[in-house]
């Protein structure tokens, strides 16, 4: 248990140093020695948490994603909402609330990580909605775009300082997922799949 608490401890103190380094200059300038230092931990303490400095700042995103998703299953499997509110608002909160590490993500090169991640919840929340075990292609590219959208928009929200509410930036993505679903009605209407948005919005 104390070995675990200190490894907590440490991941804790070099995840904080590593956000303030990229503050200060490039991720590519900074180095493994130079973030043990300001951290005041030794090199081969570095090793038994991570490979590399890139595994910093994936573990702590993996931890608020996973934990995000927690949050949410609950909420699907009793779904009653066909337009993901709860869903919606509880993703652009993390985001908000983990500003400085999704930043580091978009500097350090890892955008590419974290939209893997947005498009496997996203396939997720699809398939749990239509009691679907898996997607065909032209589901999942649907999800794609989708994915990428609320990434860009969440990305130029930080760049504009969050100066958009949050409720307007909800409202935008649940009203973009609607516009997918009259995208996946026309092609793939054979299996009535909606994506993202439920089915009560297309009966009436």
């Amino acid at each position: 248990m104390k070995q675990d608490k200190r490894a907590k401890r440490t991941r804790a103190w070099l995840l904080e140093t590593l956000l303030e380094l990229i503050e200060e200059k490039e991720y590519s300038e900074i180095s493994i020695t130079e973030l043990t230092e300001k951290a005041d931990i030794a090199r081969q303490t570095f090793y038994r948490n991570y490979d590399s400095m890139d595994d910093i700042l994936l573990y702590k995103m993996d931890e608020i994603l996973d934990e995000y998703f927690k949050k949410v299953q609950k909420n699907l499997e009793t779904k009653n909402d066909p337009y993901f509110d709860f869903e919606v608002k509880q993703l652009v909160y993390e985001w908000q609330r983990n500003e400085a590490l999704f930043k580091a993500l978009q500097k350090s090169g890892l955008a590419f990580q974290v939209l893997e991640k947005l498009s496997a919840f996203f396939s997720q929340f699809h398939m749990k909605a239509q009691n679907l075990t898996q997607l065909d292609e032209k589901q999942q590219f649907l999800v794609y775009y989708l994915a990428g959208g609320v990434y860009m928009v969440l990305n130029k929200w930080f760049e504009h300082e969050m100066h958009t509410p949050m409720d307007i930036l909800v409202d935008i993505f649940k009203k973009s997922a609607m516009n997918i679903d009259k995208i996946a009605l026309e092609y793939i209407g054979d299996n009535g799949s909606n994506l993202l948005a439920g089915t009560e919005n297309t009966q009436g």
